[in-house]
C-alpha cells in the first residue's frame, strides 16, 4: 500500500526542472548576487545541458557548482558535530542535493567539466545511509504520535508516515501504521467493492467478501459502514478492487500399481483431480476527498480442489492402510466454477480483516 511516489535515480534532477519554472526571468548575476546559488545552478546547468551557455556563463556555472557544494558540505558536518537527533532531514537533503548537482555535471561534455574544475564524486552510500537515518526519525516521531490517539496527532503521524513512504515504501510495518493513523481519525469507514473484471459474479460474492461477522477482532469494527448516506464527518472509503478471475483447465490423471501382502495382492488404480480459481486485485484506502489511493493493498487469494480416490481389484488384504481409506472415498465430479470463486470470496475476507486489525 503505497502514496504513488518513489525516490528514484532517475528523479535525481526533478528540483533542478522545477526551479528552473520559477526563474526564466532572472539572470544568472542577479541570482548569484542575491546568493541563490541553486536557482542560478539550475538555470545555468539547463543552458550547458542545451549546449547554449556562453564563456561568462561557464564562469558563473563553476562558482555557483562549486559554491553550492561546499556550503552544503559545511552544513552537513556541522550538523552531524552537534549530535542532534533531528538533523537527518536535513542532513539527506543537502547531501542529495550534492549528489544531484555532481550528476547533473558528470554528462556534460568532457572539455566542459574541465573547465569547471569537476571532480568526480561518490556520495551513493552517504546518500543512502542518511536516507536510514531519516526515515527512522521520521517513524519514530510517527509512532510516539500514535501513541497520543487524538485526531490531530493522528493526523500529523500520517503526514510522517507519508515521508517515510516516499524515501522507503518497504519500511516495516508501514501500511499497518498508516491504517491505524487513518482509522483512528476517522468517525466512519466506507467499506465496499468493485468488480472491474468484466464477468459477472456468483450471487452473494459480495457480501462474503465484505462480510462483518469476520471483523469480529478489529478495533475499527463500529465504524464500518456500507452506504454513503450512514458517513457523517470524516470518512474514509477502503474499497475492495477485483481485477482478475482466473479459473484453471480441469486436470485429472490416473496411476496404476500392485499391492502385495504375504500370498495375497490387489491391483489399484489411483485418480487424481484438480482445479483452482484465483482472484487477484487490490485493497485501497481513499480521503475524503476522493482523490487517488494513499494505501494499495494487492491480494492474490486461490481455492483449490485437489481430490484423490482409488479402486481396486484383487484380495482387500493387500492393500496398504493409507491406499485403503482411498478406495473408501466416492468419485466426486469436479466442482462448479462458481462453487471455487465462493470459496476464495472467503479467503479474500480474511484478508479484509487483516487490514482491519
Amino acid at each position: 500500500m503505497r502514496f504513488l511516489m518513489s525516490v528514484c535515480r532517475s528523479g535525481k534532477l526533478l528540483f533542478l526542472v522545477l526551479l528552473i519554472g520559477f526563474i526564466q526571468c532572472s539572470s544568472p548575476q542577479k541570482l548569484i548576487d542575491q546568493k541563490q546559488y541553486d536557482q542560478a545552478f539550475a538555470l545555468l546547468i539547463n543552458k550547458a545541458h542545451k549546449g547554449r551557455i556562453s564563456a561568462s556563463q561557464i564562469t558563473q556555472l563553476k562558482q555557483v557548482y562549486h559554491q553550492s557544494n561546499q556550503t552544503d558540505h559545511e552544513a552537513v558536518s556541522a550538523l552531524k558535530a552537534s549530535g542532534s537527533p533531528d538533523i537527518w532531514p536535513e542532513v539527506y537533503d543537502r547531501l542529495n542535493k550534492i549528489s544531484q548537482r555532481v550528476d547533473a555535471v558528470k554528462v556534460l561534455p568532457k572539455e566542459l567539466k574541465q573547465q569547471l574544475d569537476y571532480k568526480p564524486l561518490d556520495l551513493e552510500e552517504e546518500v543512502l545511509a542518511a536516507r536510514i537515518k531519516t526515515t527512522q526519525y521520521y517513524n519514530g516521531l510517527a509512532v510516539k504520535l500514535l501513541e497520543s490517539n487524538d485526531a490531530a496527532s493522528n493526523s500529523e503521524a500520517l503526514d510522517l508516515l507519508g515521508k517515510v513512504q516516499q524515501l522507503n515504501p518497504a519500511f516495516p510495518d508501514l501500511d499497518k501504521k498508516m491504517r491505524r493513523a487513518v482509522f483512528s481519525m476517522a468517525d466512519n469507514i466506507l467499506i465496499g467493492f468493485k468488480n472491474e473484471t468484466g464477468v459477472s459474479l456468483p450471487a452473494g460474492f459480495e457480501e462474503k467478501v465484505l462480510d462483518k461477522t469476520t471483523f469480529a477482532e478489529s478495533s475499527w469494527q463500529q465504524k464500518l459502514i456500507r452506504t454513503p448516506e450512514q458517513a457523517v464527518g470524516i470518512t474514509y472509503r477502503m474499497i475492495v478492487i477485483l481485477e482478475e478471475i482466473e479459473v484453471s483447465p480441469h486436470k485429472s490423471g490416473q496411476t496404476s500399481y500392485t499391492e502385495q501382502k504375504e500370498a495375497v495382492t490387489a491391483e489399484v488404480v489411483q485418480y487424481e483431480l484438480q482445479k483452482s480459481v484465483s482472484l487477484t486485485g487490490r485493497i485501497q484506502l481513499v480521503g475524503t476527498d476522493y482523490s487517488k489511493p494513499f494505501l494499495v493493498s494487492p491480494f492474490d487469494v486461490s481455492s483449490q480442489f485437489d481430490y484423490t480416490y482409488a479402486r481396486f481389484s484383487g484380495s482387500e488384504q493387500a492393500l496398504a492402510l493409507a491406499t485403503l481409506e482411498l478406495t473408501k472415498k466416492a468419485a466426486l465430479p469436479f466442482p462448479s466454477d462458481e462453487s471455487l470463486i465462493r470459496d476464495a470470496a472467503t479467503e479474500l475476507n480474511k484478508i479484509v480483516a487483516l487490514l482491519l486489525k
